[in-house]
């Protein structure tokens, strides 16, 4: 069966029906409960206080005709017009997986941020249909009673805390 790929780009995102990759972070794209899509709009009022105190600062020095006052001003205002200019929204998508909620992806591009939502959200559609289509009954008796044949035995669970890659020796 062919891997469908519904999303790829050079920022090392990659969505396909079996996995989702964000940079170096990878999830199983059955294992996403849901896709949001979050907007950070920064904080603006401290870049517009500076600015109007900028601009009190330098009328005041033009009234008092006082250069150092002028200048702070100056720098006020130049303080002030660059912290605004920097305060554009960024876009983000938030996942909710069986851990909780991951934010996977921000940018300040919207449609950049629509475009992955949109793919992630068709690949999570196909992997549950996949899912579904796996879980169902075998079409005769004969399949089931060969496939409770060869199916393992399953084991008991081990005591103790978190599971290991490899045993310890006693």
């Amino acid at each position: 069966m062919a891997t469908d790929v519904f999303h790829m780009d050079a920022n090392g995102v990659r969505i396909s029906a079996h996995r989702s990759v964000f940079g170096e972070h990878t999830y199983a794209t059955r294992n996403i409960q849901g896709v949001d899509r979050v907007e950070d709009k920064g904080v603006r009022w401290p870049g517009m206080g500076t600015l109007f105190i900028g601009l009190v600062i330098v009328a005041v020095g033009f009234v008092l005709q006082h250069m150092i006052t002028l200048m702070i001003g100056a720098v006020a205002v130049l303080s002030g017009s660059l912290n605004l200019s920097r305060k554009r929204p960024r876009y983000g998508i938030r996942i909710t997986t069986q851990r909780g909620p991951v934010y996977v992806l921000a940018s300040r591009d919207k449609r950049y941020v629509e475009v992955v939502s949109e793919a992630l959200l068709r690949a999570m559609s196909a992997a549950h249909r996949a899912r579904g289509s796996a879980r169902e009954e075998p079409a005769s008796a004969e399949e089931s009673n060969a496939d409770r044949e060869t199916a393992p035995e399953p084991q008991a669970p081990r005591r103790g805390g978190r599971p290991t890659r490899r045993r310890r020796r006693r």
